[in-house]
């Protein structure tokens, strides 16, 4: 009676539920608790091809989720919690070389997120707070040359920049205010200073 009874109790509050698409295919499955989508859940494409695994608590995302393309190949790894983006994320090429990472803060940007060529060779960095660029900013080449460098200031360039050649020679320079240029800036031909321009 009592086995009974904890099956049924079960049968209510812990449900396996799936959708399918019309070709017969599952769409989604997973466990539902008093109707809310509870621990591991999967997604699919139409063709079979797993789209996601996620982790869930209460109905809200709650744990690492990964997203797949077509092809069933990796193209993200996210931690959420209570429904937030929090802790480190890691986005994928194609080849499963990482694409993009940082940290999010209550599904925000936040500090240092890098940027990767299919190559894995850097491509950018950038400092965020709440969301926003707020810090240093550096631009590769797919060769790893240093091309840009300056500051961010509540999402707007600020401060003094630089820009560099293929070569990694420094070419033009300057700064910024609230996102425009100010001052004087400079150009840089066989290793001499030159005005360009006054702002």
């Amino acid at each position: 009676m009592f086995l009974w009874l904890f099956f049924y109790w079960e049968s209510i509050y812990a449900q396996i539920t799936k959708e399918y698409y019309d070709n017969g295919i599952v769409r989604t499955e997973g466990e539902r608790t008093e109707g809310k989508k509870s621990g591991e859940w999967k997604f699919y494409y139409p063709n079979g091809v797993i789209q996601a695994i996620e982790q869930y608590s209460n109905n809200a995302l709650n744990g690492e989720a990964q997203s797949f393309n077509f092809d069933g190949e990796l193209q993200s790894k996210e931690n959420w919690k209570n429904g937030s983006l929090e802790d480190s994320a890691f986005y994928y090429h194609p080849n499963n070389k990482v694409k993009r990472k940082g940290i999010y803060l209550k599904s925000q940007y936040e500090g240092l997120w890098s940027d990767y060529y299919s190559s894995g060779i850097l491509k950018r960095t950038l400092e965020y707070h709440k969301g926003q660029p707020n810090g240093i900013w550096k631009y590769y080449s797919e060769k790893g040359v240093l091309l840009q460098h300056g500051n961010y200031l509540n999402g707007k360039e600020s401060g003094y920049w630089e820009f560099y050649s293929k070569k990694g020679k420094l070419i033009y320079k300057g700064n910024y205010t609230n996102g425009a240029k100010t001052g004087k800036w400079v150009e840089i031909k066989n290793g001499k200073e030159k005005p360009y321009k006054y702002y």
